[in-house]
């Protein structure tokens, strides 16, 4: 697949995200937070160079930095700087156990927030009719929900925390507030099929893929089902297995995404 480095890109940074956020947040008592900003940094550190994979070379990543009043993309390359900037501050000082981290964080945290923003309207504001709508916005922010509540609740040190239940009460939001959205997104698609002067390669595209697309929806709402399940049972191996058809169906959204534009 050639947009793989943008699917890891996307991915990897809103996941990234959504961990910061909780650490922010809603740390875990009693537990450092060192393994969590370290995974967070990890994460973005692999999703920012996988995007300069889809640049061509490093320097072009530079490029984007032009045009920042006017450009999208020039924002979001700006705000992903400042938050992997801030987030790895955040991290030595952990690391060095130093104080200025937990001050830093919520910070880091906002840097991220607007650079996934950014990044949604990248691609609503492109010609791909498939990408124009508030669905971009949607599926963007709740990979950032989705990842970042599997991250709170399988780390959190008793699956009776209130930590694990408000987890179980954003994912289930998340992935709501997503189903509902689609018959909107279906129903504008279906306006811009009407319209002979655009593209329809997109939807052509879709239409191939819809088989999946349904199948992806169907592990998703299974994943927040076990997910649900397992932190009102208070039962870890449902946690475990609702968060492995959460992420299962973000990589295949995600995919089906791309495929698409």
């Amino acid at each position: 697949m050639h947009e793989l480095p943008l699917l890891l890109f996307t991915l990897l940074l809103q996941g990234s995200v959504g961990i910061t956020l909780w650490l922010a947040l809603l740390p875990a008592r009693g537990i450092s937070p060192r393994g969590g900003l370290l995974l967070a940094f990890a994460m973005a550190c692999t999703g920012l160079l996988a995007s300069t994979l889809h640049m061509g070379y490093p320097l072009n990543a530079l490029n984007a930095l032009r045009h920042v009043a006017s450009s999208w993309l020039s924002r979001e390359v700006v705000f992903a700087s400042l938050y992997l900037a801030a987030l790895g501050l955040c991290t030595l000082l952990a690391l060095w156990r130093k104080p200025g981290g937990r001050l830093l964080l919520p910070l880091a945290a906002l840097f991220g927030v607007i650079d996934v923003y950014c990044m949604a309207q990248i691609y609503i504001n492109t010609a791909v009719i498939t990408w124009q709508h508030f669905n971009t916005l949607i599926l963007f922010m709740g990979s950032v929900g989705i990842v970042g509540s599997v991250f709170a609740a399988l780390t959190a040190p008793d699956t009776r925390s209130r930590r694990v239940t408000l987890a179980v009460m954003l994912v289930a939001l998340v992935v709501l507030v997503r189903l509902l959205v689609q018959p909107l997104w279906m129903s504008a698609l279906a306006d811009h099929a009407q319209i002979v002067t655009l593209p329809h390669a997109p939807l052509a595209a879709f239409a191939q893929l819809r088989t999946l697309y349904t199948l992806s929806w169907a592990v998703s709402v299974a994943g927040m089902i076990a997910f649900v399940l397992g932190g009102l049972r208070h039962a870890k191996r449902l946690l475990l297995a609702g968060s492995a058809l959460l992420l299962l169906a973000e990589i295949a959204l995600r995919f089906i995404f791309f495929s698409i534009g």
